[in-house]
């Protein structure tokens, strides 16, 4: 792999965010950070483009929809990383726009999980032509 993958964590639970960046470090992805809050990931992601981002649906100051809209709208791929199911009736139906992953997941599965979401994106990637930045 010539590029890294960057990857951001979003997780308001420390031990599972400490577990979690283990996992996608060990498996060769570059972490940008972790954060616990969506004001500082918001603040964040509005300076950087990670590759991917693995998100929580709610973090310690209420739920990431305001990030997820970011995300989508600039492209990146998330991969949310939730205890619940993925239904719009449940959730803000942005969220529907990640790929889903049910806590507690086990490596494989997120590393695939993150796998599809970059590939998801890369399809949209080429099915959007409008879209301006991609060469």
């Amino acid at each position: 792999m010539d590029h890294q993958i960057s990857v951001l964590i979003l997780e308001d639970e420390a031990l599972v965010a400490l577990d979690l960046e283990d996992l996608l470090r060990d498996a060769g992805f570059k972490i940008d950070g972790v954060f616990s809050s969506c004001a500082a990931a918001l603040e964040w992601v509005e300076g950087n483009s990670p590759d991917v981002v693995i998100m929580d649906i709610e973090l310690a100051d209420g739920d990431c929809v305001k990030i997820a809209t970011l995300l989508d709208e600039r492209g990146i791929p998330f991969v949310v990383h939730s205890a619940s199911v993925a239904s719009s009736s449940f959730h803000d139906p942005i969220f529907l726009q990640g790929t889903w992953v049910t806590k507690p997941v086990s490596p494989s599965e997120l590393c695939n999980a993150v796998q599809i979401a970059l590939a998801a994106a890369n399809d949209d990637d080429v099915s959007r032509p409008t879209k301006a930045g991609h060469a």
